[in-house]
């Protein structure tokens, strides 16, 4: 429909690019569109805008997507989902399926075990419902279905071999139901997995290079749903992995009447299952791989399609099939876009899309190596259009690191954010250089099918020309070789930039330790001589103290008569004894300096419990609003204030003393923060507190009534963020 609007000149197309380079078409009404609308009737109008505007507020709604439900929806200006679209919901159908694989894949021995089949249980489908809510207008039918689907995942020998022994080829019992989930408790008696696994039957193998086997998927399905699910899977060492199905019936439709539609929507839960059932095949190393290449998408990965059928009806000429209406809508739901259409023969036709192709004739299973070669290439094709894509994402990941390196100095935190993307980077390109190799090995050992004798094969391969394909392929991957290299190189250069401002970090490291021992050995050596001179002076002090005391006492100072009473007490009876009084005064003298330096010791030891807490902050702040919370404040005391000017940063040291202890609980601090002017970001605080007054008051909470004050005032810009602090307590001894 869009298409037809394009092709009338009633919408616009507009080509961009994603955020993670994904091509995508905007649509914008022209003109001539504006005008056709005038002339709607107006009942289709009123209700489009009652479609579109909310039934309460009438507010007009906006499309949303959300990427937890992976759907879209019409929302109010406040985030309100009023209604909930289903474009996204894929419509289940009832189906029965039998496995199929080309027998150019499988081994011709006597030991070579044949496909199961379904065609006794086609009539279950009929017995099944479905969620379609379109009325199908059917254009194009099938008969005799075969399907493969492909895809290209990272394969070596050893990953083959990997493989083999896990599905147990060599056991006796082969096969069995498999998950990728782990076993995390191995020595437990029970282990619980949800429902859907998916059983497997060994057909056959060679333990290095391939591996064939029947998948019957069990996963679970809406109520009356039916879907007896069982494909062939081939997976080679090259990469190259198949699924192959033969449709025995979709609904009430037989084999030989298969609507375009209703397969439409089976290959669309093929492809869903078979990413489950790989996921639980794969390695982790392989998981890994396809999870870095398709950025956590790999669930939804896009596979190849080719779909050849005995009999199509309507039978056409090629180019009528592209007739820009129902047939080549129907076509374009199975193969993606129409490229090309040709008639190999009066009764065999290939209709070639970007996403599949369709063979259709009496002798179109002829060329089952020829097709097998071609759907390899492509799905090769498939997987370096997304690796391309990729290298794009890679790209702009390099150009935010440079970024980030450019302009370190305005955020401290960026270092943590270079450091992290250029692990995530580094990850990337060491991956992106092991799939490539993976890919490369696998164009240099693929081998073209020969030459064919009989007019419709050489037709068919003119028109596939898998050599050319696989010619460009090479030399796409080649020019992939050039960009991970050039990849490669920008994150050398990145890394040593890195590495020259991690020495200037350390440089700034090394010489504020070498400037803060030459304070500290200078503060210490000075604090030891005005300790000892202090203890003198002590001493000095408390003699002469001592020595006042007894001339009061004696009177000896004053300008006074001498009572009789200190001549009979003291003259006569101690002071003429020749020494006593002067050792009695020696023995008063360490009597008082004794006393006196025990309460200087008393009074010391009172000031030992003082907590010291440093924090590391660094967050978003208003500079205007925190000096205003400082200096505006007639609580805080402020007694330090220091500026450092630096080439890329001014910081700014502030230390105050908070005097109300009702803020505080009884325990009011001095505290000293360091912030940057500049760029406005608060780097450190420092707390110092009586732990005796208060011994409820932790680190924790000192540090939480801080921060919400800051936030109380509006100056924490990010206060939504998570806070990362460390914090250290010091008990000073003095």
């Amino acid at each position: 429909m869009v298409d037809d609007l394009r092709e009338a000149e009633m919408v616009n197309g507009l080509k961009l690019s994603t955020e993670d380079f994904q091509p995508v078409t905007a649509f914008q009404l022209s003109e001539k569109g504006l005008e056709f609308i005038k002339l709607l009737p107006r009942d289709l109008k009123e209700g489009v805008d009652s479609f579109l505007h909310d039934k309460n507020t009438g507010e007009m709604l906006t499309v949303c997507f959300g990427e937890k439900d992976n759907s879209f929806a019409l929302v109010t200006s406040n985030g309100r989902k009023s209604k909930i679209s289903e474009v996204t919901e894929t419509e289940d159908v009832s189906y029965v399926s039998s496995p199929y694989l080309p027998d150019c894949l499988r081994m011709n021995n006597r030991f070579k075990q044949e496909f199961s089949s379904n065609k006794h249980r086609a009539h279950e489908s009929a017995m099944g419902a479905s969620n379609i809510k379109d009325e199908l207008s059917e254009a194009i039918i099938l008969g005799d279905v075969h399907t493969m689907v492909g895809e290209w995942i990272p394969f070596g020998s050893n990953q083959i071999v990997a493989l083999n022994e896990r599905l147990g080829a060599l056991d006796r019992c082969q096969g069995g139901l498999f998950t990728s989930m782990i076993d995390e408790s191995p020595t437990d008696t029970k282990f619980k997995v949800p429902p859907g696994l998916t059983s497997v039957n060994i057909l056959d193998f060679d333990f290095v290079r391939f591996i064939n086997f029947e998948a019957e998927i069990n996963y679970p399905e809406e109520d009356g749903v039916v879907q007896v699910e069982n494909f062939g899977m081939h997976l080679n060492v090259d990469g190259t992995i198949i699924y192959g199905i033969f449709v025995e019936a979709i609904m009430e439709r037989k084999r030989d009447d298969i609507s375009l539609d209703l397969l439409s929507r089976l290959l669309v839960d093929l492809h869903q299952d078979s990413s489950a059932i790989m996921n639980d095949l794969l390695s982790q190393y392989q998981r890994g791989l396809l999870d870095m290449l398709f950025m956590g998408d790999t669930a939804m990965r896009n596979k190849f399609n080719c779909i050849v059928a005995k009999k199509i009806t309507p039978q056409l000429s090629g180019e009528d099939y592209m007739d820009k209406s129902d047939c080549e809508n129907e076509l374009k739901q199975v193969l993606g876009d129409l490229r090309a259409c040709h008639d190999l023969s009066v009764d065999d036709i290939i209709i070639m899309g970007q996403d599949g192709v369709l063979l259709c004739g009496p002798h179109c299973m002829q060329n089952e190596r020829m097709l097998f070669a071609y759907l390899s290439l492509l799905c090769r094709e498939i997987f370096i259009r997304n690796f391309f894509i990729r290298t794009f994402v890679l790209d702009d990941l390099l150009d935010q690191i440079r970024k980030l390196i450019m302009n370190y100095a305005k955020d401290p935190n960026h270092i943590g954010r270079i450091r992290a993307r250029l692990n995530v980077a580094s990850r990337d390109v060491i991956l992106l250089k092991e799939v490539l190799e993976y890919l490369r090995e696998s164009l240099q050992q693929m081998k073209l099918p020969d030459q064919p004798t009989d007019h419709n094969s050489r037709r068919l391969l003119a028109v596939l020309n898998p050599k050319q394909m696989l010619a460009d392929t090479t030399l796409r991957c080649e020019d992939l070789d050039k960009l991970v290299h050039g990849a490669h190189h920008q994150l050398m250069t990145l890394q040593q930039m890195t590495e020259v401002i991690n020495t200037k970090q350390l440089e700034d490291v090394f010489k504020n330790v070498e400037t803060n021992t030459k304070y500290l050995v200078d503060a210490s050596a000075a604090n030891e001589r005005a300790s000892a001179s202090l203890e003198v002076m002590q001493v000095i002090l408390a003699g002469s103290f001592a020595f006042d005391i007894i001339d009061r006492l004696s009177g000896g100072t004053l300008n006074i008569v001498v009572p009789n009473w200190i001549d009979d007490v003291f003259v006569n009876t101690v002071i003429r004894i020749p020494g006593l009084w002067w050792l009695l005064n020696m023995v008063w003298l360490v009597l008082v300096c004794s006393v006196l330096l025990k309460v200087m010791r008393t009074l010391s030891d009172q000031s030992i419990g003082f907590i010291s807490l440093r924090a590391k902050i660094d967050r978003k702040v208003d500079v205007t609003k925190l000096e205003a919370f400082i200096h505006g404040d007639k609580s805080k005391k402020v007694k330090v204030l220091d500026t450092v000017h630096e080439t890329a940063t001014m910081c700014k040291k502030v230390q105050w003393t908070e005097t109300n202890a009702a803020k505080w609980r009884d325990a009011p601090p001095d505290i000293e923060i360091v912030y940057d002017e500049k760029y406005q970001f608060l780097l450190s605080v420092f707390f110092s507190y009586d732990g005796k007054k208060n011994k409820k008051m932790s680190e924790q909470r000192m540090l939480g009534l801080f921060l919400k004050q800051l936030n109380d005032a509006g100056i924490l810009r990010d206060s939504s963020a998570i806070l990362k602090a460390t914090s250290t307590r010091i008990v000073k001894d003095n």
